[in-house]
């Protein structure tokens, strides 16, 4: 019986060179060592001198003892599942941080088992990947624990092979693993056996998977173990604050009926709306001085400043901590009504960029949710012009009504020319935003060419 994962969805934004490199050098070092011995130009003892010895201390074997397999079954057995795991690692970070995790699984699980087993044992070897991949499967457990792995069971059933394909979720699978080697440690008497060194390699990449994690080396898109276990965020050590708050702020705009809505037609709004005669051609539209890559100079810092400062002084107003209480109740409930009459009664007291910006975007899509969009520029427009954390998303909606809805393309092209990014290197979050404002204003452009 062959227990072979083939494939995942988890997203892969790099292609597994490093993971293919990998493999092929595994095989041909097997391959070698295997002529070596049938030639008689490799003796046996030799061989084992590049294993992990348990009788002395070598560098030279941390090394050399992961790349060295004990028969083909040993080897094709490791390498399956280095390369279903090594997708979803590879696939976050890229060649060269993959090999340098890869690598240092290996090194750092054979320093501690050599120093271990030469206190404790005093002799003996061991050999394979399976420690080093074993520390791959706690990283893809950490960080895509709810993507899938395609795998082919091929078994023997009277003289005939049978092949049964199914998939399981990363959690599934690693939970399974990792049972067999606490079953295996039982039943040796927690000895030394090939359990105990595979669970020794999988608490040597469980750190470097949280670690990566919690200092925002690689980017799961919040379907890693901690984003999706609110109990995990809790603890500081795990999930710092100021990644608690992106992603509490990233599930916040999850489900979004606005753009799900706008994907779909509609009617051109009345032009003798308010808004739509506020925003008509006379209308002075803000200028806006960019840089690269959308970052704003000197000017737009004192406009969001200017917000800023609104907010404050919104907020002191006697009757803002009342009425906002009220909405966010309204908001809560799922009452559009009664959510509506709090929010104009804020806007009449020109209190209402007082409010969060989590209250205004919940406020945008719950006008969303009944379809009724033009209501929802008022939040979103205080979203954008504060610039905090909800800005980009607010003025990608924004223009998304403006477009859509008020088939304004001059409009919207004004809205996502705000949008910026602050970071000389932009982030992959920061990269989808970019490229969405790049689709809408391709859009835009292509709404006022005439035809």
């Amino acid at each position: 019986m062959l227990f072979v994962p083939i494939s995942t969805d988890a997203p892969i934004y790099h292609w597994p060179i490093a993971t293919v490199s990998l493999i092929v050098a595994n095989v041909l070092a097997f391959a070698v060592c295997v002529w070596g011995l049938v030639t008689g130009n490799l003796e046996l003892e030799t061989l084992e001198s590049f294993a992990l010895s348990y009788e002395t201390i070598n560098p030279i074997q941390w090394v050399t003892s992961a790349f060295l397999h004990a028969g083909p079954f040993h080897l094709m057995g490791n390498m399956f599942f280095l390369w279903a795991f090594g997708l979803i690692v590879e696939g976050k970070v890229g060649a060269w941080k993959f090999l340098l995790i890869y690598l240092g699984i290996a090194v750092g699980e054979c320093v501690v088992e050599q120093l271990m087993m030469l206190v404790l044992v005093g002799e003996g070897y061991s050999l394979g990947a399976s420690s080093a991949v074993f520390g791959l499967m706690m990283i893809a457990l950490i960080w895509a624990p709810e993507n899938d792995v395609e795998c082919v069971l091929i078994f023997g059933l009277f003289l005939l092979i049978r092949a049964l394909a199914f998939e399981l979720k990363v959690v599934t699978l690693a939970m399974l693993f990792l049972f067999l080697q606490v079953v295996e440690m039982f039943f040796a008497g927690f000895s030394v056996s090939s359990g105990l060194l595979h669970m020794l390699g999988a608490f040597v990449g469980a750190p470097i998977g949280l670690w990566m994690l919690h200092t925002g080396r690689v980017d799961c898109e919040n379907w890693d173990v901690i984003s999706r276990n609110e109990w995990l965020q809790e603890y500081e050590w795990l999930c710092p604050p100021s990644r608690r708050e992106a992603i509490q702020r990233e599930a916040a705009i999850a489900y979004d009926p606005l753009a799900a809505a706008l994907a779909s037609k509609h009617s051109q709004v009345d032009a003798n709306s308010a808004y739509a005669q506020r925003q008509s051609p006379s209308s002075k539209q803000p200028k806006t001085k960019r840089g690269f890559l959308g970052k704003r100079k000197r000017g737009a810092n004192d406009a969001a400043a200017a917000a800023q400062a609104a907010m404050t002084a919104s907020q002191s107003h006697p009757e803002f901590n009342r009425l906002s209480m009220l909405l966010r109740q309204a908001i809560a409930s799922g009452s559009l009504s009664v959510a509506n009459s709090h929010f104009a009664r804020l806007d009449q007291l020109s209190i209402a960029r007082g409010l969060s910006d989590k209250t205004l975007f919940d406020l945008a899509k719950l006008y969303a949710a009944a379809k009724q969009f033009v209501p929802a520029v008022g939040p979103l427009q205080i979203i954008a012009d504060r610039d905090g954390a909800f800005a980009n998303e607010a003025r990608l909606r924004l223009a998304q009504i403006q477009l859509k809805v008020l088939r304004r393309a001059d409009l919207a092209i004004v809205s996502l020319n705000q949008i910026h990014v602050d970071e000389k290197k932009p982030s992959e979050s920061h990269q989808k935003i970019v490229a969405r404002r790049d689709q809408l204003l391709a859009m835009c452009r292509a709404a006022a060419t005439p035809q």
